[in-house]
């Protein structure tokens, strides 16, 4: 069978991928007095970073647009939003 071949496989080379991924920025961030804070991904891209409701959308939409308080602006620029939120959200806690 060649390497890759199975999902499993492919499952576990992506999650060594990022495992090493996140403990190289952690050691870079540690090096320049920063520090790493993980969240939870799941539903960044839905959620509106300015009204909190969840706006569902294709894959392939790359723009938000917030049918509830109008927000327009791209699809990654809300889920960093979120992302940043939920960071500075979990330093609170």
């Amino acid at each position: 069978m060649e390497m890759g071949r199975s999902r499993g496989m492919r499952k576990s080379i992506l999650d060594v991928a990022w495992t090493q991924f996140i403990s190289m920025t952690v050691a870079k961030a540690e090096e320049a007095g920063r520090r790493v804070i993980l969240v939870n991904p799941k539903n960044t891209t839905k959620m509106c970073s300015t009204c909190g409701e969840m706006v569902p959308k294709a894959l392939s939409v790359r723009v938000h647009a917030c049918p509830h308080c109008g927000l327009v602006m791209d699809r990654d620029e809300n889920a960093a939003l979120n992302i940043l939120q939920r960071g500075l959200l979990s330093l609170r806690l």
